[in-house]
């Protein structure tokens, strides 16, 4: 019977949640999304564990039951940490995936460490940062921008804040405590579309047709970018394939894994 076992390690004075499914030599490392957890994407560990895998998923600095950074990381603090991570558990020649904003921090690891990696899956994976508001966000960012002048200094302003977020469907950033709002904004600005020109490591990118969060449009742009790379789409996902696609992404994952 295959168990998930639970445990904590001390990486770089963070308590550090991570989740184990299974017992191999071929490991998979997941990096989840962001304001999600490892354990969602506990289906899709047992699913490779049954067919030879063993899986570790982690909680990142902030998020599920990992203590928060004590201050407003960047994607290359994350990169420090998930390299202790990394060593702690003495992990080398593994397959790593990368869902949404855990998609950059697996883009990047990779890229500083290929040598660790044996095959790379992007998963809905925030990478591509250029703007593209619709009419409604645009207005808001306007009108945000103009009025927050007036009532900065006012009891009024994090009211106004909040509803301006609510409007712009900014939900990640306004459920955040006061240090990951600011991770948020950093990472938010981060374009990696450079890196992934530049990457040299057989990809799977792997994309919900309905994304309303990282629109499929990237999917292809990366596709281009990443010299080895083969796009998959889920016909009918949204953003998260692992919760409501599982058995189809477990087996696009599966042959790319055993090709």
């Amino acid at each position: 019977m295959i168990e998930l076992k639970e445990k904590i390690i001390n990486v770089s004075g963070i308590d550090t949640r991570y989740r184990i499914v299974g017992k191999s030599n071929k490991k998979v490392l997941i990096f989840h999304g962001w304001g999600a957890t490892s354990y969602s994407w506990r289906d899709i560990s047992y699913c490779l564990a049954k067919k030879g895998f063993e899986v570790i998923a982690m909680d990142l600095p902030g998020f599920g039951e990992t203590q928060p950074p004590e201050d407003a990381w960047d994607s290359n603090d994350y990169i420090k940490f998930l390299t202790s991570f990394i060593k702690k558990l003495k992990l080398d020649n593994f397959y790593l995936i990368g869902h949404s904003f855990g998609g950059a921090l697996a883009l990047k690891f990779t890229s500083k460490n290929l040598g660790m990696i044996n095959k790379l899956v992007l998963c809905d994976a925030a990478i591509i940062r250029k703007e593209r508001l619709d009419l409604r966000q645009k207005i808001i960012k306007s009108v945000s921008r103009s009025f927050s002048k007036i009532i900065a200094k006012t009891p009024f302003y994090h009211f106004f804040e909040r509803i301006a977020y609510w409007f712009a469907g900014a939900h990640d950033y306004y459920s955040a405590n006061s240090i990951m709002k600011e991770v948020f904004k950093k990472v938010i600005e981060e374009d990696m579309s450079d890196i992934a020109s530049k990457l040299k490591k057989e990809c799977l990118i792997v994309w919900g047709q309905y994304d309303q969060a990282t629109p499929l449009e990237d999917a292809f742009i990366l596709n281009n970018l990443i010299e080895d790379s083969r796009l998959r789409v889920i016909i009918g996902a949204g953003h998260n394939p692992h919760r409501n696609n599982k058995e189809e992404l477990c087996r696009v994952l599966l042959r790319f894994f055993e090709v």
